[in-house]
Formats: C-alpha cells, sequence, structure tokens
C-alpha cells in the first residue's frame, strides 16, 4: 500500500504547501495501547531536503464528539472511537500546520495479515492523503506538517468491511497553534443496509478470477457512498458480505442461517476478529436515537438466490422473511422513507422483494416504501474480484438511486 505522502502536483495546485515528509506506522509489542511514530523523509529534486519534522511540539484531541463528528455507526468508548462498518470513523474541520491521527487496531493488525486487515483512508478537502492497511495494534500517521496553515474538513475512515476487522481512532494531534471541530450535521440522512455490493468487494481489483481482500475493498467508490456524497447526505453504512434476508451465500443450495442480516440489524457491527476494549461489535447494541435516517435503502437479495434457485417454496420464504424485516426496520426507523433494491448482480429475486413490499404494505398500511430495480452489471463496465461490481457500475447505480431518491423528496 502506498505510504502517506504529501504530492508536489498538490502544492502546485495550490491546496496545500507545506514541507514534505511522511510518518510510518510504529507499535510497542509490549503494549496494545502504546503509540509512537517514526519520521521518513520524502523528497523530490525540485523540492528543499527536509531533515525532520516542521513542527516539533503538539497537541492531542479525543475523538470525542466535542472535537468531531462521528460518521456512521461509530461510538465512542474509553477514549476510543470504535470504527465497525464500512466508511466509520469521524469527520472535523482542521486549521492547523501539523496533523497526526493515531489509531488502534484488533488482533488482525499484524504485519502477515497485511491483505484483511483493516483498510484506513484519510481525506483533506477531498484529497486522498493516507491509504494503508492498519497491519500494527498501534500506529500514528502523520498526515501533513508544514510552514504554512491548512484549513479545511478532514474525514478519517475505515474502509473496509467489519467482518474481517475492526478499528479505533485513538487521538488527534496538530501543532501547539492548530484546532479541529466537528463539522455540523447535514440535514439530509441515508442508510445503506447491504451485502458485499455496499461493502465494495473487490472494486479496487478489476481480475474477476481474484477472491476476497479487505485490501481491495473501497466503501467510498461504491453507489452507497457515492449517492450519500451527490445528496450531501450522512450516512449509515450495515452490510457484510455473503449475507441476506433469510440465507447467507450458499454454495450447495443448503440455508445459510448464520449469516442474515435482519438478526444482526440491531447491533454495532459483527466481526470474527477479537474485540477492542474486550467486547466485540455483536456485543454492543446499537442505539437508534443516534441517527435516525429519512431514506433506508436495503439491498438485500443477491446472496438469498443462491439459497432459493427458483424453487418456489424457497422464494416465498424470501418474501416472508423481508416482510419481517421491514416491519422490524419501520419500528427502529419511523419517519425513514425505506428504498427496496435488487439487481446489480442478478435480479432473480426482484420479483418476490415487489411481493414483500406490496404484502407489508398491505399488512401495515405504510405507503412509505418503495422498490428500485438496478441495471445488472455489464462487462464492458469491468468485472471487479468474484464478479462484483466496478466502481463504473457502482457510479451508475449510484445516479439511478439518487435520482429515485429526489424524486421522493419533492
Amino acid at each position: 500500500m502506498k505510504k502517506t505522502k504529501i504530492l508536489l502536483t498538490i502544492l502546485l495546485a495550490g491546496l496545500i504547501n507545506f514541507g514534505l515528509y511522511s510518518c510510518a506506522s510504529t507499535s510497542d509489542s509490549s503494549s496494545k495501547d502504546s503509540i509512537t511514530s517514526e519520521k521518513t523523509q520524502t523528497s523530490s529534486e525540485s523540492s528543499p531536503e527536509v531533515t525532520g519534522p516542521v513542527n516539533t511540539q503538539t497537541k492531542d484531541y479525543l475523538p470525542t464528539s466535542e472535537n468531531v463528528k462521528l460518521l456512521g455507526r461509530s461510538i465512542v468508548e474509553k477514549d476510543l472511537l470504535l470504527m465497525c462498518y464500512s466508511s466509520t470513523g469521524a469527520e472535523f474541520n482542521v486549521s492547523a500546520k501539523r496533523l497526526d491521527v493515531s489509531f488502534q487496531g484488533d488482533s488482525n493488525a499484524n504485519p502477515s495479515n497485511k491483505d484483511n486487515a483493516a483498510r484506513l483512508l484519510v481525506f483533506v478537502n477531498g484529497q486522498r492523503m493516507l491509504d494503508e492497511m492498519l497491519t500494527k495494534r498501534a500506529a500514528t500517521y502523520t498526515i501533513f506538517d508544514g510552514n504554512d496553515l491548512v484549513e479545511g474538513i478532514v474525514q478519517v475512515l475505515k474502509v473496509s468491511e467489519c467482518a474481517n476487522s475492526i478499528a479505533a481512532i485513538k487521538s488527534i494531534s496538530t501543532d501547539l497553534d492548530g484546532k479541529i471541530s466537528p463539522t455540523p450535521a447535514k440535514n439530509l440522512k441515508i442508510e445503506f443496509v447491504g451485502d458485499s455490493i455496499t461493502c465494495g468487494y473487490g472494486v479496487d481489483d478489476l481480475v474477476k478470477e481474484h477472491h476476497f481482500k479487505t485490501s481491495t475493498e473501497d466503501n467510498t467508490k461504491t453507489y452507497a457512498y457515492k449517492t450519500a456524497k451527490a445528496l450531501d447526505a450522512d450516512y449509515s453504512m450495515v452490510s457484510i458480505s455473503g449475507w441476506g434476508i433469510v440465507s447467507g451465500y450458499s454454495g450447495d443450495g443448503n440455508k445459510n442461517s448464520s449469516s442474515v442480516l435482519p438478526k444482526q440489524y440491531s447491533k454495532l457491527g459483527y466481526s470474527w476478529s477479537s474485540s477492542i476494549n474486550g467486547k466485540s461489535p455483536q456485543s454492543r447494541e446499537w442505539d437508534f436515537s443516534l441517527f435516525q435516517p429519512d431514506f433506508l435503502v436495503v439491498n438485500l437479495g443477491t446472496n438469498d438466490a443462491s439459497y432459493t434457485k427458483g424453487n418456489q417454496k424457497k422464494v416465498d420464504e424470501y418474501t416472508a422473511a423481508y416482510v419481517e424485516f421491514l416491519t422490524d426496520l419501520r419500528e427502529k426507523n419511523p419517519k425513514a422513507k425505506i428504498i427496496c433494491s435488487l439487481g446489480i448482480m442478478g435480479g432473480d429475486l426482484y420479483p418476490a422483494l415487489e411481493k414483500a413490499v406490496e404484502e407489508y404494505k398491505n399488512q401495515s398500511g405504510d405507503k412509505e416504501v418503495s422498490c428500485l430495480r438496478f441495471a445488472n452489471q455489464s462487462m464492458a463496465d469491468g468485472i471487479a474480484a468474484d464478479w462484483h461490481p466496478s466502481e463504473k457500475t457502482h457510479e451508475k447505480a449510484a445516479a439511478l438511486l439518487t435520482s429515485h431518491i429526489k424524486a421522493l423528496m419533492e
């Protein structure tokens, strides 16, 4: 993974003007909570030689709601901002000459697991400034450090999915005169409930024969994130690869009842890796008062189709489970307009989805539920790992979903 660095082209564009160097992650094997940093010089022939950090004295901020806006299903526990589901993290205003972010990882944060550890991104004013796999239990990255003031918006995200690895922000540091503050809440809120498509499975690997890696997942390239961005909305992602409504992915047609998202929906997250602070995400209940969406987009059924396989009894089982899930979604999100979608990787169960929506509406009298069929992905747009959608396919899906939501807002 490319190390953190401030590109000369950014300087020429006038986005940021400061001395260049990056900070490599380090850890103390005797303590999971120890966080240190080691400066590594980067330079070019046209830039002056940099021998060390420009701003050596810093001040620390805890990643709490007093200092940052929490993104997605993020919570602060024991002064750690837990990042579980895709694109959870923090957003804040910055005015500083130096910015460091310190992270804590789980048991998957080790050098031998670089392809399935948590993938971290940091954006400054929309510019990707950090793209790293968290392969140490504790790591600090210097995002920028120079003589000139940097002002704008910073986003710190874990863009890989929850099931394989979780992480936490431990602290954010600036130079002594620097400051950060939470960005304001947006007027629109959207929650996305889905599977590997929503996670961004393989989006950075356009070889369909390749398989799953968190290092090739990037939720910011998905239809979900792109839709939220297009509508200037705050978001929540609740998605796990291979999961469904009545059955998770099945290689033999037998029901995979352990991978159904409705059973998991009320939790902070779900992970096979070890906990942070001694508790797994699935042992923590999510407080739905923290995020009440205006729109709730469900994209589930692709994995169920590997179980139903056209068997009418199984298809009816999917429909019944979907009706039950809609009832639960409405109870927990009373003001949301719900959009039930399917089709990017096949729409075999779309008629059963439509039937579920009609049955639910007839039973409940709830009219704020609609259906949306995505176009099936095209070979011409590229196919990602394990036949997952490319970023171009995600862009097309985002455009359709954005138009659908705008129509519902009128």
